[in-house]
């Protein structure tokens, strides 16, 4: 995955100065700040949609995929504290591994479930860019795979594959780095929020209030942050004040409370005081519409 896992601790100042998302109409920021709602493409992108194609995805993680992503995770001196106020976000919150669609590489970001099948994440986590081209010629990643509640090496409610992707086809532009994965089913059957639940999610972004971020930057556990939200002045991104780095990009910006609030934002970037999110609007609410019941 190279240079979108590390996007977000390296990209933080162009991201705000020049945007840097896709799809959709964009979110709407409100009077405080963000971009106008305009038209953009959609794209669809097929993952695991075969029950063979669910068993080489689980085998691969399990199998000793997870294990090689986990050698490089922090157990001691984290960045920030480790999450231990349970609730739903203990549960719903989770890692997502994927394949490079360049190189080969495999990494993780962070995920969150928000709906009856429906993860979020950034869109940045399931597509690798390559320098120069447009961002709808970035590679599509492989071997989709979430763990929530991901501890210590293993996830207590097992890996669940992803069936299809829905982001912009211009992710990089300023209030479009979310996706929507489409869950399958998990092996007995049950959908991904019969088995941990889901988040709540609002597309009415208001910054301003405290917020609370949670992410994996390559570390055995969930870690959280909290701080006053604001709007990044003439886009459509959050920031909040504290740093996660690499591999939390698209942790959920959660309000209300930090152990069952809504999720109104997706991490995409950073630097070593600030984290910069894609707020939720009109865009990501059609996105999840269509993940629903599309």
């Amino acid at each position: 995955m190279g240079n979108i896992r590390a996007r977000g601790a390296a990209a933080a100042a162009a991201l705000v100065l020049s945007g840097a998302v896709g799809c959709g109409p964009a979110a709407t920021a409100g009077s405080s700040g963000g971009t106008a709602p305009s038209e953009v493409s959609t794209v669809v992108h097929d993952g695991a949609t075969t029950e063979e194609d669910r068993r080489t995805v689980d085998a691969h993680w399990a199998g000793g995929g997870m294990a090689e992503v986990a050698r490089a995770d922090a157990k001691d001196n984290l960045v920030q504290p480790a999450w231990t106020g349970g609730g739903s976000i203990a549960r719903t919150v989770g890692r997502l591994y994927a394949s490079s669609g360049v190189g080969g590489g495999s990494g993780a970001c962070t995920a969150t479930v928000v709906g009856v099948r429906t993860v979020i994440t950034a869109g940045h986590c399931v597509r690798t860019s390559t320098k120069g081209s447009p961002a709808r010629a970035a590679a599509w990643d492989r071997n989709l795979y979430f763990v929530p509640g991901y501890q210590g090496g293993s996830g207590p409610h097992g890996g669940f594959t992803v069936r299809r992707v829905r982001m912009a086809e211009d992710w990089e532009t300023d209030g479009r780095d979310v996706a929507m994965l489409e869950m399958n089913p998990g092996a007995d059957g049950r959908n991904i929020s019969d088995v941990v639940g889901a988040q709540p999610i609002s597309f009415n972004a208001a910054p301003g209030a405290a917020g609370h971020f949670f992410g994996y930057p390559y570390t055995d556990r969930v870690l959280h942050c909290s701080g006053v939200t604001a709007w990044v002045a003439g886009t459509a991104l959050v920031r909040i004040p504290c740093h996660m780095g690499v591999g939390s990009s698209g942790g959920p910006y959660l309000s209300g409370d930090p152990a069952v609030g809504s999720v109104v934002a997706v991490n995409i970037s950073g630097d070593a005081s600030v984290s910069y999110g894609t707020a939720l609007g009109a865009f990501a609410q059609g996105l999840y519409q269509q993940s629903e019941h599309g």
